[in-house]
C-alpha cells in the first residue's frame, strides 16, 4: 500500500502554539453509570462530545480522526473514573501534553408522584468537563426543573400567589476520592426550591404539590442561597457554582441568581 504524506505532522514556522484544537459536537451513544461503583445501574443514552488537545508551536496540525477512533474503541460504561481513563488514552494516542473536552447528554430519573405514587420520567441535562494532563480534573454540571412560588405575591395578595417553573443548575468539582451520582446531586438541589416537579400527577398529587409550594415560598435569591448552603455543607464537594433561573409567570423576563465558591 502506498504511504501517503502526513501533512498534519509537518513543521510550522510561525511559532504560535494553539491552546485548543480538535472536534466539536461528535454524536456518541454510550452507557452511563451514576457513580463509579461497580454495582451502580447503567443507563443507555446518546449525547455529544467536544475534544481538544494543546498543539505545540512547531507542529502544523493535529490528527482529528484519532479523537473519534479513541471514542469508538471505548466499550465500558462511562463514569467519572472511566472518563478520566478515556481522555488519558486520547492524550497518549495524539501525543499531546494536554487533552480536554466536554460530554453533554440527557439523564432520566424515575420519579414517583407524592400521593398516588404514579411513576414518570424526569429528564436532567448533564454536562461533564474533563481535563487530562499533568493533573486530571472533572467538573459535573446538572440542570433540571423545579417549582418556585413568589413570597411577595403571597404576602400582598388577598388570595393566591404566582408561581412558575424554574431551572436549577449546579456545577461541582469533587474532592479527591469523592463523588456523587447525578441523580443524588439533583435531589440535593431540589430541596432548595419551593417544590419538586413531578412528571405524572393525578388530582390528589396536584393538590399536594400546589399546597406544598404555597407553604414554601422562595425568591430566586432564596433558592440559590439554599442550594449554596447544601453544597457547601457536603464535604465531598471542593468547588461549586449553582444558579436558578425562574421563568416568571407574570413578567416577560426571567429572574436569575448565581453563587460560586470553593473550599479553602
Amino acid at each position: 500500500m502506498q504511504t501517503l504524506p502526513d501533512v498534519q505532522s509537518y513543521a510550522d514556522a510561525r511559532n504560535m502554539p494553539i491552546n485548543q484544537v480538535g472536534v466539536t459536537k461528535v454524536p456518541w451513544s454510550f452507557r452511563f453509570a451514576p457513580t463509579s461503583e461497580s454495582t451502580a445501574e447503567t443507563q443507555s443514552t446518546i449525547g455529544s462530545v467536544d475534544m481538544f488537545v494543546a498543539l505545540p508551536a512547531d507542529q502544523k496540525g493535529t490528527h482529528m480522526s484519532r479523537f473519534v477512533q479513541v471514542l469508538l474503541e471505548h466499550d465500558q460504561p462511562l463514569n467519572y473514573s472511566t472518563l478520566t481513563e478515556l481522555f488519558g488514552r486520547m492524550r497518549e494516542r495524539l501525543g499531546a501534553s494536554q487533552v480536554c473536552g466536554t460530554l453533554r447528554f440527557p439523564f432520566v430519573v424515575h420519579r414517583a408522584a407524592p400521593v398516588t405514587g404514579k411513576l414518570g420520567m424526569l429528564q436532567l441535562d448533564v454536562c461533564i468537563d474533563i481535563e487530562s494532563g499533568e493533573e486530571n480534573r472533572i467538573r459535573t454540571t446538572i440542570a433540571g426543573p423545579a417549582t418556585s412560588l413568589c413570597p411577595c405575591s403571597k404576602e400582598i395578595s388577598a388570595y393566591g400567589a404566582h408561581n412558575q417553573r424554574c431551572e436549577l443548575k449546579a456545577s461541582v468539582e469533587f474532592a479527591p476520592g469523592c463523588e456523587a451520582g447525578v441523580d443524588e446531586l439533583f435531589s440535593m438541589l431540589e430541596k432548595a426550591a419551593s417544590c419538586p416537579v413531578f412528571p405524572t400527577l393525578k388530582r390528589a398529587d396536584e393538590k399536594n404539590v400546589t399546597e406544598a409550594a404555597y407553604d414554601n415560598p422562595k425568591f430566586v435569591e432564596d433558592i440559590v442561597r439554599d442550594m449554596a448552603v447544601i453544597l457547601k455543607e457536603d464535604d465531598r464537594i471542593k468547588w461549586y457554582r449553582c444558579s436558578s433561573e425562574n421563568f416568571e409567570s407574570i413578567h416577560q423576563h426571567n429572574a436569575y441568581a448565581q453563587i460560586e465558591s470553593s473550599r479553602s
